[in-house]
């Protein structure tokens, strides 16, 4: 809760559990929900999850989490235009290798972030997806995993090189702005 001394009014600040994230894409989170205060939390020790699929991945975090207040994790997916999940292609190579590979392959990013809005509450799944290619070469901020290995279309740094520069990618945008909607917050001024 937050008091405005000026007009005396308090308005209550919405909060929520960034479950599984870290302070880089915290900062990012926080640029596009001012009205939220945003919470970094770790994942259960021991937590693992088969699931391939992002929606799944994303959600098994959110089960394994116990808070109780409003909370969200997310998980991504590089993606060929035919449909093929690069997922198990990374898991067995390291990312330069893999690089050299998929480079300049066309792909999206697909974004699941899975939001709890209270305890016991269902659990709901917001996307977003963008399109782009496999990069030459990783590059950008190592905790920001697939990032550094996708150039978004238009663009030539990949995802994790322009979060580092504080340029927020319009589907990440998206996404968040929905989370911050349905926890109520208001949208940050154009």
């Amino acid at each position: 809760m937050i008091r405005d001394a000026s007009r005396s009014t308090v308005r209550v600040v919405p909060v929520l559990v960034y479950i599984d994230g870290n302070e880089l894409r915290a900062a990012e989170i926080r640029q596009i929900l001012p009205e939220v205060e945003l919470r970094v939390d770790a994942l259960s020790t021991g937590f693992s999850t088969s699931a391939p699929e992002p929606g799944q991945r994303a959600r098994d975090k959110v089960l394994a989490h116990p808070v109780n207040l409003p909370c969200c994790a997310e998980a991504v997916d590089l993606v060929t235009v035919d449909g093929k999940s690069l997922r198990l292609e990374l898991d067995s190579e390291n990312e330069t290798r893999f690089c050299k590979w998929w480079r300049e392959t066309p792909v999206r990013l697909e974004l699941v972030v899975a939001m709890r809005r209270a305890p016991g509450a269902e659990i709901e799944l917001l996307t977003g997806a963008c399109a782009g290619q496999i990069a030459s070469k990783p590059a950008g901020p190592h905790v920001l995993g697939w990032d550094r290995l996708f150039i978004p279309d238009g663009d030539d740094r990949t995802l994790a090189q322009l979060a580092a520069a504080g340029e927020i990618a319009g589907f990440r945008r998206a996404v968040y702005a929905a989370v911050g909607g349905a926890l109520g917050a208001a949208p940050p001024a154009p």
